[in-house]
């Protein structure tokens, strides 16, 4: 038997998963609040008392570095992550994304990372309600980025998943796990057929991620198509999963990656 080929239980699965979404997305299944737990990450929904740390993460120029058509002038304030917040908020709402923001206890941060990190940065433990119930952190905590699924077309089971991730968690194994989560939702809760992820040329982390991590090539390139202001355009690499690619190799791949780390 080819080592391409699904296992059994893996073929059912994936061929009941698409027999069910020959109709398209159930509407019902985008939540209002949206919560996934890993072995190093917890995915939780955006709140107000994380808008602090979300306007610091969004002024952060290292952080944002390869999202500078994101970047605003002298920063986020506190005022502005909170309306970006609410705006996506609304956005859920209209099922039109899936949104989390991404955190992780003291006690898995990573020693090379938890010498440069406040103590003012640290969110007490908590449990935090979602559509199914709560997701408890039974530690102090810190906000390390978000993502989501974004741009969510339920008629035709495609989305764009995209991160921000605080450069000090930068190949720590954190964004792999959170992306997989993300992709996970998408592809099994969701039964989406194509997710795409948008990224830039001077993105090495993102695009070599995508190349050897997930294993696709760059579908496409798109030029001047992110306005940075004064006039200056760059273009956008863009990469695409899909179903049958994320249960005949990429959730398996991704998962062994995680349990590596």
């Amino acid at each position: 038997m080819s080592s391409r080929r699904l296992s059994t239980t893996t073929a059912l699965r994936r061929n009941s998963v698409l027999d069910n979404s020959k109709k398209g997305c159930d509407p019902d299944l985008v939540p209002e609040r949206a919560g996934s737990t890993g072995s190093l990450v917890t995915l939780i929904p955006p709140d107000k008392d994380q808008d602090v740390a979300m306007s610091r993460l969004l002024s952060d120029l290292e952080t944002m570095k390869h999202l500078m058509f994101m970047t605003r002038v002298g920063g986020y304030t506190k005022k502005d992550a909170a309306a970006r917040r609410t705006g996506r908020d609304e956005r859920q709402h209209a099922k039109e994304l899936v949104n989390y923001t991404i955190v992780i206890k003291k006690s898995l941060i990573p020693r090379s990372v938890l010498h440069n990190i406040g103590d003012d940065e640290f969110m007490p433990a908590c449990k935090v309600p979602v559509d199914n119930g709560h997701i408890e952190i039974d530690e102090p905590y810190m906000v390390i980025g978000c993502c989501g699924l974004n741009n969510i077309d339920l008629a035709n089971r495609c989305s764009e998943a995209g991160i921000i991730l605080d450069a000090r968690f930068w190949r720590t194994g954190v964004s792999t796990e959170a992306l997989y989560l993300t992709l996970k939702f998408g592809f099994e809760t969701l039964c989406l057929h194509r997710i795409s992820l948008q990224t830039t040329e001077g993105n090495l982390g993102m695009r070599g991620w995508m190349e050897k991590a997930v294993g696709v090539e760059v579908e496409c390139i798109r030029k001047d198509v992110l306005y940075l202001g004064n006039d200056k355009y760059i273009d956008s690499w863009d990469y695409a999963v899909f179903d049958h690619d994320w249960y005949l190799s990429v959730e398996k791949n991704l998962r062994a990656r995680i349990a590596k780390r």
